[in-house]
């Protein structure tokens, strides 16, 4: 029984391998892909919404899986594959930032539906590096990194960033604040590897708009704090 579980993982991540490279997919930034993947499901008793429900769940796992090979670059081990299909089934709402449905239809008794997918990147990457399908390449580059603070209304506001980043320790090296002004502060930081995790995990708190800028002189995060939802 094993054995046929791991073929029937090892058969939908090697169909997910071809589907990436057949099927439109748009890389929107650093962090994050859109891909438009097909979801199926039978219905069972005429219990529509349920197999409207797999047939989601289905195209969710799916393009998770396509891009897991497209981070990856290979279809991985069979060990892996296990854990990777545990992490999905477990954790669909960590990898997902948004989708859309385009078209959902009934054909012989099976639900289908399209549905474009955006994937977050970083929680991907983190996860396959920690189960060692991914290998870390030497030591990570030190960025100088300016980042400027606005929409302050009080203190606390810019106390929780500094300490958001001072617990960053394994993204941010280094912190220094070193202009402050009405509404306004600005830190230089030293930032190892990638600026987009530190970006990513900025945007994942809720509580700021984050942009960085194309065309600047060297790296800038401009950082927003958005106005609270009474």
């Amino acid at each position: 029984m094993r054995n046929i579980l791991f073929m029937i993982i090892l058969v939908t991540v090697c169909a997910c391998q071809y589907s990436i490279c057949s099927a439109q997919t748009i890389v929107t930034s650093a962090t994050e892909v859109t891909l438009q993947v097909e979801g199926k499901a039978p219905v069972v008793k005429n219990d529509i919404a349920r197999a409207r429900e797999e047939a989601l769940k289905s195209a969710l796992e799916k393009a998770i899986l396509q891009t897991v090979v497209a981070v990856s670059g290979k279809t991985p081990e069979i060990e892996a594959l296990q854990k990777i299909k545990n992490n999905i089934t477990r954790r669909v709402d960590h990898y997902i930032k948004n989708y859309r449905i385009t078209s959902e239809n009934i054909q012989q008794n099976e639900y289908i539906a399209d549905v474009d997918v955006v994937v977050a990147l970083v929680p991907v990457r983190n996860d396959l590096l920690q189960i060692g399908v991914l290998k870390e390449t030497g030591e990570k580059a030190n960025i100088p990194v300016s980042l400027s603070l606005t929409g302050i209304k009080k203190y606390s506001e810019y106390s929780y960033l500094k300490t958001f980043l001072q617990n960053r320790s394994k993204i941010v090296k280094s912190i220094y604040p070193c202009s402050f002004d009405w509404r306004h502060v600005q830190f230089d930081l030293v930032v190892l590897g990638d600026v987009q995790n530190l970006s990513a995990e900025l945007e994942k708190t809720g509580k700021y708009a984050v942009e960085i800028p194309e065309k600047s002189q060297g790296v800038v995060i401009n950082v927003r704090v958005k106005e609270e939802v009474k």
